[in-house]
C-alpha cells in the first residue's frame, strides 16, 4: 500500500472553519487518487487515452439517483478500457463549504479509496459501493460511517476503521472540499476529456444505460 505524506504548514489555520479539526495532522493522501492535487479517485485501466470525470456530492439527490441509474453503465465502459473515471466528490451539492461531517465522510471516503489499492489494480469497487451509500445520506456520525462501511464486502479492516476514528485523512479531505467546491453549478455532471457528456433525456429523465453508452461511442 502506497500512500504519499507532505507538511501541511498553516494552510488550515482558519479560524472557526471545520478544517481547523485538521491543523495538526499530516497530509496523507489516499491511494487510488488523481488529479492536480489527488483529489479525484481513480477507476479503470490507468493507461486509458481518454477519461471520464464524474462530477457528485454528498447530500445530493440527483447524484444519488445518477449513480443508481448510469453507474454501472459508466463503469462498465471503463472496464472495456473506453475511458479512466475520475470521481470528483463535493462536500456540498450547492458550491458551499463542507461541514464537520461532510469531511469526515469524505476521509471515510478516502479511506475505502486507499482499500481498493490492496485489491485488482485499476478497480475502485470499495470506494464504489461505499459512495453510492453515503450519497444517499444526510449526515453521518462516525459511528455511522462505519456501521455503513459493514455493507461493503471487505471495507471494514482494521486499517479502514482506525482512518475513520483517527481522521487519517482529513487533511487531504479539507484539500478535497476546497478543490471541488462549486466545480460546476449543476450536480452531477459528467465530462469527457473535458467536454460536458449529456446525462438526460428532453423530459429531464436520466438517459438508458444504452443511450448513455451511444453517447460516449459518438465521442471516441
Amino acid at each position: 500500500m502506497v500512500v504519499a505524506v507532505l507538511s501541511l504548514g498553516g494552510v488550515y489555520l482558519t479560524s472557526g472553519d471545520p478544517a481547523d479539526e485538521a491543523v495538526d495532522k499530516p497530509l496523507v493522501v489516499p491511494a487510488n487518487t488523481a488529479g492536480d492535487q489527488r483529489t479525484s479517485v481513480v477507476h479503470g485501466k490507468p493507461d486509458a487515452r481518454r477519461t471520464l470525470t464524474v462530477h457528485t456530492a454528498l447530500n445530493c439527490t440527483e447524484c444519488h439517483k445518477l449513480e443508481q441509474a448510469l453507474g454501472p453503465a459508466m463503469r462498465a465502459l471503463a472496464d472495456q478500457g473506453a475511458y479512466r473515471i475520475e470521481y470528483r466528490v463535493a462536500t456540498a451539492p450547492d458550491g458551499t463549504a463542507g461541514d464537520k461531517s461532510a469531511l469526515h465522510a469524505i476521509n471515510a471516503l478516502g479511506a475505502a479509496a486507499n482499500a481498493d489499492a490492496e485489491t485488482e489494480a485499476g478497480k475502485a469497487g470499495k470506494f464504489i459501493g461505499y459512495l453510492g451509500l453515503l450519497l444517499g445520506e444526510q449526515s453521518a456520525s462516525d459511528d455511522r460511517l462505519l456501521a455503513l462501511a459493514d455493507k461493503v464486502e471487505g471495507l471494514r479492516t482494521p486499517a479502514f476503521d482506525r482512518a475513520v476514528q483517527e481522521l487519517i485523512y482529513l487533511p487531504w479531505s479539507v484539500k478535497v472540499d476546497r478543490a471541488h467546491r462549486a466545480s460546476r453549478e449543476e450536480l452531477p455532471a459528467t465530462e469527457l476529456d473535458g467536454a460536458a457528456l449529456p446525462l438526460h433525456e428532453s423530459e429531464g429523465r436520466f438517459l438508458t444505460p444504452e443511450a448513455f453508452a451511444r453517447h460516449v461511442r459518438e465521442r471516441l
